[in-house]
């Protein structure tokens, strides 16, 4: 998505919105199934809300390493379209399927370690028991979920966003329609509380699978992309998307268990605490994880523009990024500040005033959120703008050093010197602050202008599309 004006360089803010627009609302709808999940589970119990964020993090933190792997692959499909190697992108998505493949299995086979492992947290044993059984639950359906980052990565990374959203609000439409089967009870279901929540979340996982698949694998995406060609594992690719995408998955992993861990601390203060926070958390997904949608777009731009050798438009695609970043983290801020207590009614539970401390929590916990949007747009824009041309591994160091260093150690000693529960988020805000810095440096030290993920990659490339052209002659 280039261009048209030779002169003028892309990335600008109604080029990165036209690309962007169907990423945030795939993201949103993303985020809906999450709030929704909690929305439901708020009405159902207290031990099932104070249960999902724990036992969904850690889930999705082990899964995260496969999936910011397998989805590099959007960096690599991007830089293609941008090089013009058109018939080199679906090899490249089959490098990532593989990835999802063993992630699945990898994850799958941690199910039986549940008991072990909320035993070892040690919430309190009516939460614990919720986290065991949401836990198991979303590692068998885990290669779904996984796969389809590698999936919806051959549309997003040519710019076909639309697809992407597509697929997406398909799997939020089933989620949320089985939450309602599943958690209550409805239409003769039975009622499974919150193990009906994660097989609602791991079914619309494989239904989206099975729809992205399918489109992936069509007549002309075959013809045009090399979807299915005929040695769909290629050593030199495959290295190449771990060398780069390894870190990436990495540092997604390391952060998603840092904050796993953050919140496992945070639940040894009690049950109010945890559903106060994980009420904060459920509210903060619905500006964060939108932001992914233009963070991923930003990436996209940046991967065609270096792709292409136009380090103008990577640069100016950036600053339309934070643009639009700002000024929506800006509106979810004001929103979290002027009217907390409206929003976090909403997870009001009839007839519950034990509930009325824990919501005046919440409320507060809000308040900490809405301190932390503006630095946490920063650091979303500026660390995949990076990543997008290849500066993965500088992302990885970076991310266990402030993961750990600035969020992890300074809770876990925070708690065992007895510091109060508002600490714990005074320190999460420095967290995020710290890494908009640290990221924001590293962009201008200009050093991912001279990267490309596809250095070394022609040969595979080549091999890729007279592969592709052999198939085209013999008809397949």
């Amino acid at each position: 998505m280039n261009s048209p004006h030779p002169n003028k360089p892309g990335g600008g803010i109604r080029e990165l919105i036209h690309l962007a627009f169907p990423l945030v609302l795939a993201s949103s709808g993303h985020a809906f199934r999450l709030f929704a999940d909690r929305l439901m589970l708020a009405r159902y119990s207290p031990e099932a809300i104070a249960a999902t964020i724990p036992a969904g993090m850690l889930c999705f933190a082990l899964m995260a390493f496969f999936i910011g792997t397998a989805g590099y692959v959007n960096t690599f499909v991007a830089q293609f379209a941008g090089a013009k190697q058109q018939k080199s992108t679906g090899l490249a998505v089959w490098q990532g399927i593989f990835l999802s493949i063993l992630g699945g299995a990898v994850i799958t086979a941690l199910a039986p370690a549940a008991e072990s492992i909320f035993n070892f947290i040690g919430h309190p044993p009516g939460v614990r028991d919720a986290e065991i059984v949401y836990f198991r639950t979303l590692c068998w359906f885990s290669f779904p979920g996984i796969a389809i980052s590698a999936l919806n990565a051959f549309w997003s990374g040519r710019g076909r966003t639309r697809v992407v959203m597509v697929i997406e609000l398909f799997c939020a439409a089933i989620n949320i329609g089985l939450n309602v089967l599943l958690i209550h009870g409805k239409c003769g279901f039975p009622e499974l509380g919150i193990q009906g929540a994660a097989i609602a979340t791991g079914v619309a996982n494989l239904a989206g699978m099975v729809l992205a698949l399918t489109l992936f694998l069509s007549p002309g995406n075959r013809a045009n992309y090399n979807t299915w060609p005929a040695r769909k594992l290629n050593w030199p690719l495959l290295k190449r998307v771990i060398r780069f995408g390894l870190p990436s998955g990495l540092q997604f992993g390391f952060d998603m268990l840092a904050f796993q861990l953050f919140v496992a601390i945070v639940g040894t203060y009690g049950v109010a605490q945890l559903e106060a926070s994980n009420i904060a958390f459920g509210m903060n997904a619905m500006a964060f994880i939108p932001m992914i949608g233009l963070s991923i777009s930003v990436s996209v731009l940046v991967g065609q523009s270096v792709g292409a050798s136009d380090i103008p438009s990577a640069k100016r695609a950036v600053r339309s990024g934070l643009v639009l970043a700002l000024l929506y983290n800006l509106c979810i801020a004001f929103a979290f500040v002027a009217i907390p207590d409206q929003i976090v009614s909403m997870f009001t539970r009839a007839g519950d005033e034990s509930q009325i401390e824990t919501l005046a929590m919440a409320s507060q916990c809000l308040r900490f959120v809405a301190a932390y949007l503006m630095f946490d747009a920063l650091y979303l824009v500026f660390s995949h703008g990076i990543k997008g041309a290849g500066d993965t591994r500088f992302a990885l160091w970076a991310g266990i050093a402030l993961s750990w260093g600035t969020l992890v150690i300074p809770t876990s000693i925070a708690y065992r010197l007895g510091y109060g529960f508002w600490t714990l988020w005074g320190i999460l805000v420095l967290h995020v602050f710290l890494a908009a810095i640290t990221f924001a440096l590293r962009y201008r030290g200009g050093k991912w202008q001279s990267m490309s993920v596809l250095e070394t990659a022609p040969e595979a490339a080549t091999a890729a599309a007279a592969e592709c052209d052999l198939h085209a002659e013999r008809g397949i």
